[in-house]
């Protein structure tokens, strides 16, 4: 299997199990029951967060080993650094309660080498590439997990675009 289509294969894991943390948050919101409102909140941080960190890490593991052999143009990646910064100082804005100290010290880490001068857009993006495990590896409350997504997906995407090219 090359390393493409086990990326494809990853990302494709990854979405499912997405899909099935989205649907017991659903079914946590509109439960009456106290005893099953907690039975739920164990069973994502039980099962359902832990999977998704580890296909998180194995995807960006596989993410990186592909970001070396992508070409990526300088365009696609001052984009995708313009995004994930924003994502960045959007967070950074929220009440200081909201996130750990540890996930914003990693995040600031990110935006701080993607705002250096004088590097390319592309060089930086493939650098901040082996930063992400380490947030990812980090134990999240449940709301940062789309937040998450959402920096990280900028990434994601010029990666598969780059790949897509070769």
């Amino acid at each position: 299997m090359t390393l493409s289509s086990r990326l494809a294969a990853a990302e494709k894991v990854l979405e499912l199990r997405y899909e099935t943390l989205n649907d017991a948050k659903k079914r946590l919101a509109i439960t009456d029951d106290i005893l099953a409102k907690t039975a739920l909140r164990q069973r994502i941080r039980e099962e359902v967060l832990p999977e998704i960190r580890q296909c998180e890490a194995e995807y960006w593991d596989l993410l990186a080993q592909e970001a070396g052999s992508c070409t990526v143009e300088e365009v696609d990646a001052r984009i995708a650094i313009v995004e994930v910064v924003g994502e960045v100082e959007l967070i950074e804005n929220q009440p200081a309660t909201k996130y750990p100290d540890e996930l914003m010290r990693l995040l600031r880490e990110i935006r701080d080498k993607l705002n250096e001068p004088g590097t390319p857009a592309a060089a930086k993006a493939k650098f901040a590439i082996p930063l992400i495990p380490g947030i990812l590896a980090y134990e999240v409350e449940l709301d940062t997990e789309n937040t998450l997504r959402k920096v990280l997906q900028p990434i994601q995407r010029l990666f598969r675009d780059a790949a897509e090219k070769k």
